[in-house]
């Protein structure tokens, strides 16, 4: 039987214990704290410890990120001093894919340390004013895809047919998301947000990856690439 969220948050806390014992702030994330979990679904946890808690954990002075195994479960670390959260969310906000602050702030807190409050607002605040993207880089973005969609077009190589849907979806959902205000996300959380951000743009997507014909798809392809700003076809200096 699934274990449910309480019993999750003690192999949580009983891990910690064991292994980041001087860990001051504990937040459990992802599925775990959800209750969306599947059978294969880990245990995310966010940990901020002072220096000496990283010794002999495999990273470096301020951070370690590993996946390990108790209890019967996967569990995906991250684990930070107060300044290696901040420099590696810094890092995370660069790459419109900020996943420790939203760890940080959507997570279910187990234990809290001075810092909760401090980093969580921070965090928040830098959630809140949403990806920085300019003009240039929106047509950068609009210039791949119309690359993409052109090699499609002209592709009968079922591999590099697959290889184009492929990129032209992950291409199309980050343009739509970040034309809506919000961040980016990876594997199943790029759908997730997409979902959120533009639900018009997540019905397209979908109909884009159930059509079969290679065509057809690039033509529904288009229609989205339209409603984002269109094709970049002249003369672009990337």
């Amino acid at each position: 039987m699934p274990r449910t969220i309480i019993e999750l948050q003690h192999v949580a806390l009983l891990f910690c214990d064991r292994e980041f014992p001087s860990a001051t702030t504990i937040v459990l994330g992802g599925s775990a704290s959800t209750g969306r979990r599947t059978p294969t679904s880990d245990i995310d946890l966010l940990l901020i410890a002072p220096p000496a808690a990283f010794d002999g954990q495999g990273g470096d002075a301020t951070s370690v990120a590993r996946v390990t195994h108790f209890d019967g479960e996967r569990i995906d670390v991250f684990a930070y001093t107060v300044e290696g959260f901040t420099d590696w969310s810094e890092r995370d906000f660069a790459s419109l894919r900020p996943v420790l602050p939203i760890l940080l702030t959507e997570g279910t807190p187990l234990r809290t340390g001075d810092e909760f409050d401090t980093l969580r607002g921070w965090a928040a605040d830098r959630l809140e004013r949403g990806p920085q993207v300019d003009d240039h880089a929106r047509a950068l973005r609009r210039y791949a895809i119309t690359d993409l969609l052109d090699d499609l077009g002209d592709a009968t190589d079922p591999l590099i047919i697959a290889a184009l849907r492929s990129e032209l979806f992950r291409g199309l959902a980050e343009l739509s998301i970040l034309a809506a205000g919000a961040w980016l996300g990876s594997g199943k959380w790029l759908a997730r947000r997409l979902r959120a951000a533009d639900p018009t743009a997540a019905d397209a997507l979908e109909r884009f990856a159930s059509e079969l014909d290679p065509r057809a798809a690039a033509a529904l392809a288009s229609q989205l690439l339209e409603r984002l700003g269109g094709r970049v076809d002249g003369d672009f200096v990337r």
